[in-house]
């Protein structure tokens, strides 16, 4: 395994606790997550940045630069999939604990992140694959 995939699957890893962290920790520091930015409420902005990285990272730890793009959008299919299960079942779990919530919403907050990464990672996934011919 080369020394850039192993550092990105490190980061992943990190990440994937980093999020766990942030959806099952109960916190009382007083950010006020209700307020609303440019008309969209503040946690909303925070559950799509949780998993807007999610499909380049999936990309840059397991994708092996294949020069066929069909091969990519398969892979970046399953990585939609996979995440989109991941920010569904973070919902559920939520929605069990005494201290958190589930809300649909959120839900679709995470899926719009993981889409808007998946488009930014099939850009230049495309881009990497027609400089490679």
């Amino acid at each position: 395994m080369d020394r850039t995939r192993l550092i990105s699957r490190l980061f992943l890893g990190l990440y994937i606790i980093a999020v766990a962290v942030l959806c099952f920790s109960r916190f009382n520091s007083g950010l006020d997550l209700s307020a609303t930015w440019m008309g969209i409420p503040k946690d909303k902005i925070v559950h799509f940045s949780m998993f807007f990285p999610y499909p380049i990272l999936m990309y840059l730890a397991f994708f092996t630069g294949n020069t066929r793009p069909w091969r990519l959008v398969l892979f970046l299919v399953a990585v939609i999939l996979i995440g989109g299960t991941l920010a569904g079942v973070t919902e559920l779990i939520q929605g069990e604990l005494k201290y958190r919530s589930a809300d649909i919403m959120d839900f679709r907050a995470d899926c719009l992140g993981i889409l808007t990464g998946t488009i930014i990672t099939f850009i230049v996934g495309v881009i990497t694959i027609k400089r490679k011919k």
